[in-house]
């Protein structure tokens, strides 16, 4: 049987691991991922007019409008091979977004990690982050060897600024009153694989990899 290609999204509240799951899905699958929040980040990073704005959402938790988002992923979306299949985490977040997404560039499985508020509260208030290299640690589960330095690239480890337990509890209310009608509309498109994912990196993985495979995606 011929594998199909992964065209996925990848989705579900604040600090339920889909950037974690999501590389280690490119990884296996060799294709790329694009993440939002990277991309909202470098443009930050860059001070312009958008990343100003952008900025502005993001200290507050609240979601940015899906004109700006679509405008930021579309781009990025458009200068990338995406022949062999990818991954998106972070996009779409709202039925409106994944509306604009399937007219632009159609997925065929979209993969919604599901955990408890409480669970997504503490998991993002232990998480530091390598600015350099983009490695992400839950001091709650692993620590890096030496303490505040990535034990990949060797940076400085730190706290991103918009993980402040009131700007997680602003973001997960967000996601629950918009991003969670995503998983009705991708069930009525049939695309819907749900996973649990308050358990280890390594089970869940294996866990979304059986199911993967029992649709019909391999490696």
């Amino acid at each position: 049987m011929q594998r199909k290609k992964l065209r996925a999204v990848i989705f579900g509240p604040q600090g339920c691991g889909k950037g974690t799951q999501g590389v280690l899905l490119s990884d296996k699958f060799d294709v790329p991922i694009v993440g939002s929040g990277e991309l909202f980040r470098a443009e930050i990073a860059k001070g312009s007019p958008l990343g100003r704005i952008a900025e502005e959402y993001t200290r507050s938790g609240c979601l940015a409008p899906d004109e700006l988002v679509n405008g930021i992923m579309s781009s990025q979306l458009k200068s990338m091979d995406l022949s062999r299949g990818f991954i998106l985490d972070g996009y779409p977040r709202t039925v409106d977004q994944a509306g604009f997404l399937q007219r632009i560039l159609p997925i065929n499985v979209a993969i919604l990690i599901k955990i408890p508020d409480e669970v997504a509260v503490q998991r993002l208030l232990s998480r530091i982050q390598c600015p350099k290299c983009k490695t992400v640690y839950n001091t709650s589960e692993a620590r890096p060897a030496i303490s505040g330095v990535c034990a990949v690239c060797g940076g400085a480890l730190k706290r991103r600024d918009d993980d402040t337990e009131d700007a997680i509890r602003t973001r997960l209310v967000n996601y629950h009153f918009m991003t969670e009608p995503l998983a009705q509309y991708y069930r009525q498109k049939g695309t819907l694989l749900m996973i649990k994912g308050d358990q280890s990196i390594e089970y869940v993985h294996k866990v979304m990899m059986g199911k993967l495979a029992k649709l019909g995606f391999g490696v």
